[in-house]
């Protein structure tokens, strides 16, 4: 594990943590110190990432979850509250743009399925807000914590996807808005927002992606880490786009 802990005691839960950039977030998380919380559908994902964190010295518990689901959301709070009581750290890294065989991109509204939709609308912005609001009330009585919202960067606009689109432009606005209500509260909202990421389920629907015009996950798990921490507590409220300077 790395000599700087810059996360040391504090207790992340990590939503999306079985690949990509939940995996790079939590792996940088614990590698900084911190205990996670691993959340996510798959179960041999987070063992994977669980893997990857015990190796390297970090802690990391499963809570596999359907975020699509409200109980499922309550069982998850109920159960990370009843082994932990408490979490420091909400990083809402979830959203849904494709599914095992296609991406949910290149078609028009008219023509996008109803469940498509509602999967889409849930994951990325209905879970955030149920998730945050149940484990707020112990941030906001001890009056500290970090919570983090993972956007994206659309340089094409929406035209095709628009309901991924539409989540994504909502968690911007859902950490905006909330870092205003919890600033009293000295806890701090930011987001970041990726352009195209060179992840496994990237590569695989993109076979033609320039890994170089690419931003790596772990650059995106470093601006992460320097958020959750106390060198950004004086940030809040921030969309914070990364983007490949080798991006055409």
């Amino acid at each position: 594990m790395e000599s700087k802990l810059k996360l040391k005691g504090k207790t992340a839960l990590v939503t999306a943590s079985s690949t990509g950039i939940g995996r790079a977030i939590s792996v940088a998380i614990a590698a900084n110190g911190g205990r996670v919380g691993l959340v996510a559908r798959s179960l041999d994902g987070l063992k994977k990432t669980q893997e990857i964190i015990h190796k390297k010295g970090g802690e990391a518990e499963i809570f596999v979850a359907d975020l699509r689901d409200q109980k499922a959301i309550d069982g998850l709070v109920d159960e990370v509250q009843k082994k932990w009581g408490s979490v420091d750290i909400i990083v809402n890294a979830a959203g849904v743009w494709h599914n095992d065989k296609i991406v949910y991109a290149g078609v028009p509204l008219a023509d996008t399925p109803d469940e498509q939709i509602n999967e889409v609308l849930d994951v990325g912005i209905r879970a955030p807000f149920l998730l945050t609001r149940r484990l707020l009330p112990n941030m906001i009585k001890k009056k500290q914590g970090k919570i983090l919202q993972i956007s994206g960067t659309f340089e094409s606009g929406a035209s095709g996807w628009l309901h991924y689109y539409v989540s994504k432009k909502a968690i911007e606005h859902f950490t905006i808005g909330l870092s205003e209500e919890l600033r009293p509260y000295l806890i701090q909202v930011n987001a970041i927002s990726p352009s195209d990421t060179y992840t496994e389920a990237y590569r695989r629907f993109f076979t033609n992606a320039n890994e170089k015009e690419c931003v790596k996950p772990e650059e995106i798990a470093d601006l992460a880490v320097f958020l959750l921490s106390e060198d950004a507590d004086n940030i809040t409220g921030q969309v914070i786009t990364i983007r490949s300077k080798f991006a055409k």
